[in-house]
């Protein structure tokens, strides 16, 4: 997904408890949000390095763009779901 020694930052929705919209990481991503990505490829999306940053936003503000679409998916995930993802359950 990205260099483990890179910066890169979560630019999707803020999932309480799991990880905050603009949440900086170096030397990897949280286990939390390393599960939520196994389980939904489509957050991989949201996390970019921060040398791509500002492409990376302006392709969430684009309708239509990978990076859009996998804003809408993780922001439609219930509190349920992510909890259920979290503990091990399957989706």
């Amino acid at each position: 997904m990205f260099k483990e020694h890179e910066r890169v930052m979560y630019i999707g929705p803020t999932i309480h408890g799991v990880v905050r919209n603009g949440a900086v990481f170096s030397g990897g991503i949280p286990k939390t949000l390393e599960r939520l990505t196994e389980e939904k490829p489509v957050m991989k999306h949201l996390i970019v390095p921060l040398s791509g940053i500002v492409q990376a936003k302006k392709e969430i503000s684009t309708e239509g763009t990978v990076a859009a679409v996998a804003w809408q998916r993780i922001q439609a995930l219930s509190r349920g779901e992510i909890l259920e993802i979290l503990e091990g359950g399957n989706t």
